[in-house]
């Protein structure tokens, strides 16, 4: 009878396998082989943490560790890195994927009796949520996407994070209803946040930060709204940290002038 841990581990190993051989293959197979990889991540993660789940459970247990893996799966089909580095990368997928689904079981677990390391499950997933935000509007920014399919894709899988960053919080106390609305209009603020930023200058990762930037402001003012504790101070500080981005961006993009 296999643990979590090994379920967990068996599953990061065999993603990781996949994403391996994606630039080995020919471009008609290997967009093939990222699809099952893709799919393949989502019913892996669910047998590694396997329980009692409701159905918003379904979805936002899940999306990050999709999300990860459709990230790495890009990056491994749209640029060609030597063996070495393809190597390195996919350690650091298996371990981002391994903390995840910890975190992720944790939460599961969480959802039945209170456990001393939620709140540090909640530290990681937000992290997480960060680092694949980051990870995902870069390299979708660089598939060369039209505006309108770029900003209605970003809507989406930010409304996605939004959901399953926001569920964290209050886990088997949440008002399903309260947290599709504010995932719902997170989503829509960053689709047109990506819709204002595809008409700029600006090369894929620098996409990539702004995005990520805007979901760690709204995600960040969203949980402390639940929480009840947001304060002047906070909205301020948030606020301060989008105007840097901004103001980052503006001085480092060359606007060909």
């Amino acid at each position: 009878m296999l643990t979590k841990r090994q379920k967990i581990a068996i599953s990061s190993v065999l993603l990781a396998s996949g994403i391996y051989a994606l630039p080995i293959l020919d471009e008609t197979t290997r967009v093939g082989l990222l699809l099952v990889v893709v799919v393949a991540s989502y019913f892996l993660s669910v047998w590694s943490i396997y329980g009692v789940f409701s159905r918003f459970e379904l979805v936002s247990l899940f999306v990050l560790p999709v999300i990860l893996t459709t990230s790495f799966g890009l990056f491994f089909t749209q640029f060609e890195v030597g063996m070495g580095t393809r190597f390195v990368l996919t350690l650091v997928f298996i371990a981002v994927m391994y903390t995840i689904l910890l975190s992720e079981n944790i939460f599961n677990v969480s959802t039945e009796r209170n456990i001393p390391l939620v709140r540090a499950a909640r530290t990681v997933g937000y992290l997480a949520t960060l680092f694949v935000s980051f990870a995902f509007f870069t390299l979708l920014f660089g598939l060369g996407l039209n505006n309108f399919v770029f900003a209605a894709s970003a809507a989406i899988v930010a409304g996605l994070l939004f959901a399953q960053g926001l569920w964290q919080i209050e886990l088997k106390e949440t008002d399903p209803r309260s947290l599709i609305y504010y995932s719902l209009v997170g989503g829509l603020i960053l689709g047109e946040v990506a819709w204002a930023l595809s008409f700029w200058p600006l090369d894929p990762p620098k996409v990539g930060l702004a995005a990520a930037a805007a979901i760690y402001v709204l995600l960040g003012i969203l949980q402390h709204h639940i929480r009840e504790n947001l304060s002047k101070r906070l909205v301020f500080e948030y606020v301060f940290v989008a105007a840097a981005v901004v103001f980052l961006l503006i001085i480092t993009t060359s606007w060909g002038v």
